[in-house]
């Protein structure tokens, strides 16, 4: 959906729920939607006025690459397949084979490492590259987390938003003395507050968390990798480079295209 489309469909979506609370509250079912919508519809708009495009982008590839499908110990040990037939042509000098068996790598700085090994970077410019690209890859992580704090603290605010609504609609009832409107419209009010504080404690902030400890499974596989890349330019055997890589565990995470060493390694 184009950002200005997804904007505006946000923005009716407040706007109606505002509308429908406070010319026709009607019984507590529409009260209760009228909130839902506010506060959810109300956190997702308030994110896209305040953040880029770009950081929104980061964030809906992350929830689809968590909710996608692990990576498997077979997916795991074929990447390791590919470095080390790599590593291996290298040590004996056969540049060709070793170049494509390093572009069936997934990881990024794995494959990249190889790359700039088989082109002849000497070690400084190929240690400077990867941190480069290891850094960079880190700004890219952390949008998501960013985005998610900050959602968690629009939650409460937009509950409290609808709570303020509840009250001034409750209070212009008590001339007319209906104990009914009055009652959905109180209803309203809590409910609105509950929306956020459930939404930002109990969905957006355990969110980050989660994707915080991916991140930082994803960050110490790339230095893992890069240790591997340093191993590759010195020519060492592969099953050296194997063992090497076996003595750090890395949990496997969600990360689509992270590199994790094999199953069953030892600290």
């Amino acid at each position: 959906m184009p950002t200005k489309i997804w904007t505006g469909t946000l923005l009716l979506a407040v706007a109606g729920s505002i509308i429908v609370q406070l010319a026709a509250p009607g019984s507590a079912i529409v009260a209760g939607t009228a909130g839902f919508v506010l506060v959810a519809c109300g956190t997702l708009l308030v994110a896209r006025l305040s953040h880029t495009p770009a950081g929104l982008r980061a964030l809906r590839a992350t929830l689809r690459e968590m909710r996608g499908a692990r990576r498997s110990a077979n997916d795991t040990e074929l990447q390791l397949h590919w470095f080390l037939q790599a590593a291996n042509f290298f040590r004996y000098g056969n540049i060709r084979p070793a170049e494509e068996a390093a572009r069936q790598i997934p990881d990024p700085v794995l494959r990249r490492g190889c790359e700039l090994v088989l082109d002849g970077f000497p070690r400084p410019q190929l240690s400077m590259a990867l941190q480069r690209q290891i850094a960079e890859q880190r700004e890219l992580l952390v949008r998501p987390v960013e985005l998610l704090r900050a959602m968690a603290g629009y939650a409460p605010s937009l509950g409290m938003f609808g709570t303020l609504l509840g009250l001034m609609q409750m209070l212009f009832g008590t001339g007319s003395g209906d104990t009914s409107h009055m009652g959905v419209a109180m209803g309203f009010a809590m409910m609105t507050t509950v929306y956020g504080l459930v939404l930002a404690n109990l969905v957006l902030k355990p969110l980050a968390t989660k994707v915080e400890q991916r991140n930082r499974r994803y960050l110490t596989q790339s230095i893992v990798a890069m240790q591997a890349v340093m191993l590759l330019h010195e020519r060492q055997h592969p099953e050296y480079i194997r063992d090497v890589i076996n003595d750090v565990r890395v949990p496997r995470a969600s990360v689509h295209h992270g590199f994790a060493p094999a199953a069953g390694m030892a600290q």
